[in-house]
């Protein structure tokens, strides 16, 4: 669950000084109305109790989520030197347990986010890659395709879904048969066509779906 914790702050508009609670960790699969707010650009809105007007207060946050294979490094934007600060987040983060999670047991893909606009652009990318990979899912169900989860920060970075349906092997030009059957009936599938052209540029093995055995990429 999420966590929160207190400090003084200053009111841009009478600058009088209070406590105002903030999320230092938010869970984005667990804390569904914080999810909201940060999509909606509520997240961190403050209310002076002086002279209530509203404003937004920026601090450091960690957004965490498993089901999404991500943990995201949320700072200011009026942070300086930040190449240095993300340089310095790698090495705490790889140095207390790297891109495997051991209290959720689950792979994280890092990300170092200098605008909390960045993490709601993430999100709602994720949210239309959802979309289309739920009636592919329901596609290959139909059809009796197998499938095969693909990496979530390269099917992000690459816009396919984040799932690789299959038949019978896992070689690249079989694969593309059944990708091709299925987006030829659903060519509204945007991530199909970006799968299909990511797979036509492999010869013999697809590197971005996972291995159970060996979950990092």
């Amino acid at each position: 669950m999420a966590t929160e914790n207190t400090r003084i702050v200053r009111c841009p508009h009478c600058e009088e000084e209070f406590q105002a609670r903030f999320w230092s960790v938010v869970r984005g699969d667990l804390d569904n109305d914080l999810r909201e707010l940060i999509v909606n650009g509520e997240f961190n809105i403050l209310m002076c109790p002086s002279c209530n007007k509203l404003f937004r207060y920026d601090d450091n946050f960690i957004y965490l989520d498993p089901i999404h294979e991500i943990i995201v490094f949320v700072m200011p934007s009026y942070n300086l030197n930040r190449s240095d600060i993300i340089e310095k987040l790698k090495e705490d983060y790889l140095s207390i347990g790297g891109e495997i999670s051991e209290s959720i047991k689950t792979y994280l893909h890092p990300y170092y986010f200098f605008e909390i606009d960045e993490l709601i652009e993430l999100i709602k990318k994720d949210e239309l890659i959802e979309e289309e990979t739920e009636i592919i899912e329901f596609i290959c169900k139909e059809n009796n395709f197998k499938t095969k989860k693909i990496y979530k920060h390269i099917a992000r970075e690459k816009g396919l879904p984040f799932i690789l349906p299959y038949l019978t092997t896992l070689h690249p030009h079989d694969v593309i048969d059944v990708v091709k059957e299925i987006y030829n009936k659903n060519k509204k599938l945007r991530s199909l066509r970006n799968l299909i052209e990511e797979l036509e540029k492999l010869e013999d093995v697809i590197d971005f779906i996972e291995d159970e055995n060996n979950p990092i990429k």
